[in-house]
């Protein structure tokens, strides 16, 4: 069949299927398909929501007043909320679960146990009745085992933290290094009888390394790293160390604090300070989980 154009219309065809006009539909046809594309997609996805919002949700055990519970494995300390074990990854874990009832920080001490130190921070934490993660050094551990004992006693964590502060271990060899962290975790562990869990790994100067989180993991222990740095090795004042915590809190904060490594009065004086304020704050305290 021959389509039937007067010269007219055939001038205007013409016209219109060459330059420039040709460009401007080709435009134009693309600019229709991409909208009809995108509206494709977006009414899809909706779709998608719609499903999943209308499923059934999924079943989660409930105690009394209906408020979710814990399984045995997964918080051995009776369930309490904030007193999960972590789960052991080679995920490093800088921030806390704030699944709890009130906003949540946990606080870790580094580099002891010390006969100086570490009796001063147990007596405020006993004090305000707060719980807190102990980072020890192999070596201290065993020259120290009564500090090890109260630790546990009163209900406080420990934290691999190397035999001897060797902030190299991340860079040797994997079965080196694996070698080390064994030792480690094992020589604190029977600073403590019955030997202690050891939930933690820690890298001193936060000298992480790929390999050093697979193998803390590998070794039964969670990376443990810091969201508020306090400083307070560099003995920088119990104000500035205060004033730390109080501009880098938020809930699920894992706080870093020292007490060992050097002179802690400062440490321990803003200790004594930050207690009694973040509980003021409504801040619970918790274990890194």
């Amino acid at each position: 069949m021959r389509l039937m154009l007067t010269p007219r219309q055939r001038v205007i065809l013409r016209q219109i299927v060459s330059p420039p006009y040709i460009y401007r539909w080709a435009g134009l046809l693309t600019t229709i398909a991409l909208m009809t594309g995108v509206t494709f997609v977006v009414l899809s996805d909706v779709g998608s929501r719609q499903v999943l919002a209308t499923g059934p949700a999924p079943v989660v055990a409930t105690g009394p007043a209906g408020k979710p519970v814990r399984s045995a494995a997964d918080a051995p300390a009776l369930g309490m909320p904030g007193m999960a074990r972590p789960a052991i990854t080679s995920s490093l874990l800088t921030v806390t679960d704030t699944s709890v009832d009130r906003p949540a920080v946990a606080l870790t001490f580094d580099d002891g146990p010390t006969p100086q130190y570490t009796p001063q921070v147990l007596d405020l934490l006993a004090e305000y009745n707060v719980k807190a993660t102990f980072c020890t050094i192999g070596n201290q551990s065993v020259a120290h085992p009564e500090l090890m004992q109260r630790i546990i006693a009163e209900g406080h964590r420990l934290c691999d933290h190397t035999m001897t502060h060797d902030a190299t271990v991340g860079q040797n060899p994997h079965d080196l290094m694996s070698r080390q962290l064994d030792t480690s975790r094992t020589t604190i562990a029977n600073a403590v009888h019955p030997p202690a869990t050891i939930d933690y790994f820690r890298a001193p100067e936060g000298a992480w390394t790929p390999a050093l989180d697979q193998v803390a993991a590998q070794t039964g222990m969670r990376p443990l790293g810091w969201s508020v740095d306090t400083l307070d090795w560099t003995q920088p004042g119990s104000a500035a160390i205060v004033n730390s915590v109080k501009q880098g809190l938020h809930p699920g904060a894992i706080v870093l604090f020292h007490d060992g490594g050097g002179p802690r009065d400062q440490t321990v004086a803003a200790v004594r300070e930050l207690l009694p304020w973040l509980q003021e704050q409504g801040y619970q305290f918790v274990f890194p989980s």
